[in-house]
């Protein structure tokens, strides 16, 4: 087997969990590199699930069955083991069904690409979750550490939450110099940019398309990626996302939604971890897509729909003749295609409100000319323009779809 190409350095935390109602969980396996790794894993089947690596630090307490179950992901798996240390434990306690309060029960332990099988460090994308330095300081030594006859990997950044303050724009902006890939959520977008003015502020209004397409303007007009043209995912809950770079803008929308009368989902019973599964599957759609970001925001949001259905990762089982079964529903790549048609038909609406504009403003403009040349339109006159009417129609409907289509799809929709 070759080298791994999807690797994700973030934390594995084993969560204890109160619900609302006070009933309490132990033992909830949970982390954002075990969030974003399931993402990865949901597009890969043995033995290609080999390709998604993983290390973690494990304590004298980590338990047996928690073990197994990452054991079960047959993917290139690599344990630390602190026999003086306990495991990396957390406490999340949730005031209501969508808020929940986080707190480290012991003492966290970050890895570091020092920790990394050397095989590891050779793969085609990487993950972190980390405050700007750790992740220039990440990317410096993944870049020391590995072969050097490879091609130079992509860097998947998600700014950790209690670095984004506007205190921290500069140190970020550095960052973003290194990394190929920017994904805060539309909150952590919003602090970081320093358009939070207080801790209470209502914050969905930055869900809205017009601050999501000005916060990645902003993003934007400093340097993402080594060349200049990396680009930012601003994560934003039940809409979806924002995926932009210098040339296009486009909200990739979430696969499971607020329901129509504005009510949540049932499908959405927790929503931990689905900014680190969106990013671990948008790593695995680059592969997929020949790093087209826009269609791996796609596998992004269906691995994010996994997530969110149950307290803790997605749960992965076996038929009868040995095919996986992921939460006892449907496969990944059933979702992917029902997603692909949806924005299909988006695509559609959206072709269809413009071309109706577009018809619109050139009978107007046609009328006006009409009135200022003196010209009464007759019979006769209609009877001579409509060929020419309905040849410009024509051409504005193939404009719009060459416009709307052109490199978003691919070949095989």
């Amino acid at each position: 087997m070759t080298d791994p190409y999807l690797c994700s350095l973030s934390q594995c935390i084993i969560d204890d969990i109160k619900l609302p109602d006070g009933t309490f969980r132990k033992d909830v396996l949970s982390g954002g590199g075990v969030y974003a790794t399931y993402g990865m894993r949901l597009w890969f089947s043995p033995p290609e699930s080999l390709r998604i690596a993983y290390s973690f630090h494990a304590g004298y307490d980590f338990p047996i069955n928690i073990l197994e179950k990452l054991l079960s992901l047959n993917i290139s798996l690599t344990q630390i083991w602190h026999s003086n240390l306990p495991s990396i434990r957390g406490l999340a306690t949730f005031t209501s069904a969508d808020q929940r309060i986080f707190v480290y029960q012991t003492p966290p332990i970050g890895t570091v690409p020092a920790d990394l099988p050397s095989s590891y460090l050779n793969s085609k994308i990487f993950h972190f979750i980390c405050s700007p330095s750790w992740a220039s300081q990440h990317i410096t030594e993944i870049l020391k550490l590995r072969d050097k006859q490879l091609p130079p990997p992509i860097f998947v950044w998600e700014p950790v939450p209690n670095s984004t303050i506007k205190e921290n724009l500069q140190s970020c902006v550095e960052a973003m110099k290194m990394v190929n890939v920017l994904s805060p959520n539309h909150e952590e977008a919003a602090a970081l940019l320093g358009l939070i003015s207080g801790e209470d502020e209502e914050v969905d209004r930055f869900l809205s398309e017009e601050m999501l397409m000005y916060m990645a303007d902003k993003f934007l007009s400093y340097q993402i990626g080594p060349q200049g043209n990396g680009c930012v995912i601003i994560r934003a809950s039940y809409k979806g996302c924002l995926v932009a770079t210098k040339e296009k803008k486009e909200i990739i929308p979430a696969y499971w939604t607020i329901s129509r009368d504005g009510i949540k989902n049932p499908h959405v019973i927790d929503v931990t971890g689905a900014g680190n599964a969106f990013c671990g599957g948008f790593m695995a759609g680059l592969l997929r897509s020949n790093n087209d970001v826009f269609e791996a925001a796609l596998y992004g949001s269906v691995s994010a729909s996994f997530t969110v259905e149950q307290l803790g990762a997605p749960r992965l089982e076996f038929d009868q003749n040995g095919n996986e079964i992921w939460n006892s529903g449907e496969s990944p790549y059933e979702r992917l295609h029902k997603l692909k048609q949806r924005v299909k038909e988006k695509i559609k609406e959206r072709l269809k409100v413009k071309l109706k504009e577009r018809i619109q403003g050139k009978l107007k403009n046609k009328d006006a000319n009409h009135h200022q040349n003196g010209i009464e339109t007759g019979e006769m006159d209609k009877d001579n323009n409509i060929g020419k009417d309905s040849s410009d129609i024509i051409s504005d409907g193939r404009d719009l779809i060459d416009e709307n289509f052109r490199d978003r799809m691919s070949p095989a929709d």
